[in-house]
């Protein structure tokens, strides 16, 4: 999606920075990033999700217990032979749900305007 993003901004308003004296280093800072925060704000978040997410890698490298993350957690929690506590799973659920919600919805303007730029066709 950031390539995508990348990809259409117009190699004009770089030239534009160049005659006004800019080098790469300030065009970069001051015209590029600029026209990437609602990307660069759109994959953040995409990532935050996905690693808070994750059920396969922290089961792979976490070996205690007590740092396991809410994902396992909740699924070791669930035991078959003495059948499910689901007023405890439902309510782990939900606190792990907590923070994608309030990460979301601080970032909800900046994700939109990056999806909506990501998606259009130069």
């Amino acid at each position: 999606m950031l390539i995508q993003f990348l990809r259409g901004i117009p190699g004009e308003l770089e030239e534009a920075a160049k005659i006004d004296g800019c080098n790469s280093f300030m065009t970069l800072i001051y015209v590029i990033v600029p026209m990437l925060k609602p990307a660069l704000f759109s994959c953040s978040l995409f990532q935050f999700m996905w690693t808070s997410n994750d059920f396969m890698g922290p089961l792979l490298y976490v070996s205690t217990p007590a740092k396991y993350t809410a994902s396992i957690f909740i699924k070791l929690s669930m035991d078959a032979d003495t059948g499910f506590n689901w007023n405890r799973i439902l309510a782990a659920s939900l606190i792990s749900i907590i923070p994608s919600l309030a990460v979301f919805f601080l970032a909800q303007n900046q994700f939109i305007d990056g999806i909506a730029a990501g998606g259009v066709k130069g």
